[in-house]
């Protein structure tokens, strides 16, 4: 069972920098508010990205809330399609939208 990053990341990397098998990954820069992505190859299911993470975004795959089981499909996805996968979802597209006027204030 892989971690899965939801839409509540705000980028902040600190999952990056713990990660010891380097699985976690950026999205596409295009994505206007890209999201972090785990490899679900490579996690090793440490967990020591969980509580570095300011926004509490990173979820087991199976403890994932309901509000935010998108995020599952957009991970899987992403490993299988590639990157340009996630462009022009609603629910990411109005994600991002949120968090640029969030950002903005």
């Amino acid at each position: 069972m892989a971690y899965v990053i939801t839409e509540l990341c705000t980028r902040e990397a600190d999952c990056v920098d713990v990660c010891p098998v380097d699985c976690i990954i950026p999205g596409p820069e295009d994505q206007g508010w890209p999201l972090f992505y785990i490899d679900p190859d490579v996690c090793i299911d440490c967990g020591a990205c969980v509580p570095v993470c300011p926004p509490e975004a990173i979820f087991p795959e199976a403890e994932v809330p309901p509000e935010h089981h998108g995020a599952i499909e957009l991970n899987r996805r992403f490993f299988q399609e590639g990157p340009g996968y996630a462009a022009g979802l609603p629910w990411i597209d109005a994600q991002i939208a949120e968090l640029e006027s969030a950002a903005g204030d």
